[in-house]
């Protein structure tokens, strides 16, 4: 809504400056205003690293010094900001598809073994202006994440993307076996959730904030995800569903990697994210 507001404010500038009688110097500067107006594009594009390598779902490879092999690899991308230098941020309006991004959020999906199609991009348009970092979330919104997905546009109507049982999304659906067999289900989503059937409330949200400093291009900008350091630490046992609340320790490792606290849900800084960076 904010990038079609200043699309029209930049048309009507526009229609200003063509027909209304002014100085050379006076229309500059109002042709400089309008391309401050202008959204700048923003494109983050996704891609997840094995020992390296792009990640290949459906076929053995080596992470963590270790075969493993995934069949699942998506999460939903949303609240992304561009930093400045001066460490304060710039909403990111995110373009939609009704295929991959609406209502602000943004599916990044990496896997080949239960979709065909894959997408790796966020795309966007943010103010004009120099940036140093980004910031974004994953996982669903609050505000949407209680919503019927079967009335919802894509990619919010993603049922194997949906927790019925707390009436609300997957932040992320990873899944992976170190044997091809016994397969670790690491579902991030929201949980202590009131109010069946109409879930809300979650006290525990189990949705990452992550915030990455460097040299950036907001116009195509590689984010990139590290494979083995999100296996790492963790050994296969009995609790192969790796949902957050899970007493098992060994879930406590791929939820840490997030960035979050595997007991509150929290992104509150007890442990540091480990497996987003720029590239």
């Amino acid at each position: 809504m904010n990038l079609f507001k200043t699309i029209i404010i930049s048309i009507s500038v526009i229609g200003l400056v063509s027909c209304t009688p002014k100085s050379k110097s006076e229309d500059t500067e109002t042709l400089t205003a309008l391309a401050l107006a202008w959204p700048q594009p923003v494109t983050l594009e996704f891609e997840a690293l094995a020992n390296g390598q792009k990640l290949v779902t459906g076929t053995n490879i080596t992470a963590d010094s270790r075969t493993v092999q995934f069949r699942d690899f998506r999460l939903y991308i949303s609240d992304v900001k561009l930093i400045r230098a001066d460490g304060s941020a710039a909403d990111v309006s995110l373009s939609a598809d009704n295929v991959w991004q609406s209502n602000g959020v943004a599916l990044v999906d990496l896997e080949t073994t239960q979709t065909s199609e894959t997408n790796t991009k966020v795309t966007g348009g943010v103010a004009p202006g120099t940036y140093t970092g980004v910031q974004f979330s994953v996982g669903v919104p609050e505000a949407l994440n209680h919503l019927d997905k079967n009335v919802q546009l894509a990619p919010l109507n993603i049922g194997s993307m949906y927790w019925s049982w707390t009436g609300g999304y997957k932040h992320s659906n990873i899944e992976f076996s170190y044997n091809g067999t016994d397969y670790t289900l690491m579902h991030l989503g929201s949980t202590n959730c009131n109010g069946a059937p109409n879930y809300g409330n979650c006290t525990k949200k189990f949705r990452a904030s992550v915030q990455l400093t460097g040299q950036i291009n907001p116009g195509n900008q590689k984010v990139s995800i590290d494979v083995d350091k999100l296996l790492t630490g963790h050994t296969f046992g009995a609790m192969g569903m790796c949902m957050p609340g899970d007493a098992s320790a060994t879930c406590q490792p791929l939820i840490r990697a997030f960035g979050l606290n595997d007991t509150n849900g929290a992104a509150d800084g007890t442990y540091t994210q480990r497996i987003f960076s720029l590239k």
